[in-house]
């Protein structure tokens, strides 16, 4: 009955895990996991960014998410290359780890007015699963009627962790007119429909996973900006959809720089599913630094097993100045 109940639970687990992957509410606060053509998609030599988010700690065991990295900018021949590296770990109920290790690269033109961004992510996935924290039914000590973790479990045919390649790649455009500037983005997360099992001699795959995201900025006057966003998730039967929108006021800019503080709500849902979460998020933007908050509502049908309470994340980003020039102006004397 043990036995069945824990590959019951891995059945589960690996369930779970293809209908969703590591995710952030502030996705766009970590953009390299959102869409890989966003590799370098930003205004400077270089960028670092941290993300955490803690879910229903409520119950008895939560779900812990960091990721860290950064992307940088190169101009061969004028030519807008980048790469960068984004490292997630993810912690389930402190059973299930999975840790990613992705590497980014992207090219960025400039044709007619519209920004146009392709991008590719070759990686690896690390998924481990901590034998020693469960009960088999080979570890009943009989002399005292109870399970001994220090007993071996002779469970044979279950491996305790696996590795396997992954390939993710993305493409992006947008174009400012006037006061408004769209964009619009595509990914595809496990193209080569990776192979993924605890099972000796598993032959699960994950299946592909598309990824849509849309943004739109409006300079409403000079010191306020609404920025709209939405992201669309779908593989097989399962879809998640995060909306919402932030009211940014602009306290100070100079030549390099756009200080200001942000505020908006947003939503998760999925077609054919309940309504997830509401979203409250609020940051700010400091010379170099934008730093931002949010916080989960629950109000699916767990929410009275968590108290309504649902995630917590923070996300941190650096950006260096820009020092290449982008304009050219040479000079002539006055006669």
């Amino acid at each position: 009955m043990i036995k069945n109940r824990i590959i019951f639970f891995l059945l589960i687990v690996t369930k779970v895990l293809v209908a969703q992957d590591v995710h952030f509410s502030q996705y766009y606060f970590s953009p390299l996991s959102m869409n890989p053509a966003y590799t370098g998609n930003f205004k400077g030599d270089y960028r670092l960014f941290a993300n955490y988010r803690s879910q229903w700690r409520a119950l008895d065991k939560g779900y812990d998410t960091y990721s860290a990295g950064g992307d940088m900018n190169f101009f061969p021949k004028n030519f807008n290359l980048a790469a960068g590296l984004i490292i997630l770990s993810d912690r389930s109920a402190q059973y299930l780890n999975v840790t990613k290790i992705l590497p980014s690269f992207a090219v960025h033109r400039k044709i007619a007015g519209f920004k146009l961004h392709a991008g590719i992510q070759p990686g690896v996935v690390i998924k481990t699963f901590d034998f020693y924290k469960h009960s088999y039914p080979n570890q009943l000590n009989w002399d005292v009627g109870a399970f001994d973790k220090n007993l071996p479990n002779n469970e044979s045919n279950i491996s305790q962790n696996f590795t396997y390649f992954d390939l993710n790649a993305g493409a992006a455009v947008s174009r400012k007119f006037g006061k408004i500037e769209p964009e619009l983005g595509f990914a595809l997360f496990h193209i080569n429909h990776p192979k993924e099992s605890f099972f000796a001699g598993g032959t699960n795959k994950l299946p592909l996973r598309q990824a849509y995201n849309m943004a739109i900025n409006i300079d409403v006057t000079r010191l306020v900006i609404v920025r709209l966003h939405s992201l669309y998730g779908y593989t097989t039967k399962t879809s998640d959809w995060v909306s919402g929108l932030n009211l940014e006021y602009v306290l100070s800019r100079d030549a390099f720089y756009t200080n200001s503080v942000f505020a908006g709500v947003m939503w998760r849902d999925g077609f054919n599913r309940n309504f997830d979460a509401a979203i409250i998020t609020a940051g700010f933007n400091y010379k170099s630094y934008t730093i931002g908050f949010s916080y989960d509502i629950t109000r699916s049908q767990l929410k009275t097993s968590v108290d309504s309470k649902g995630a917590y994340e923070i996300a941190i980003i650096y950006r260096a100045k820009n020092t290449r020039l982008s304009r050219k102006i040479v000079p002539c004397e006055r006669f």
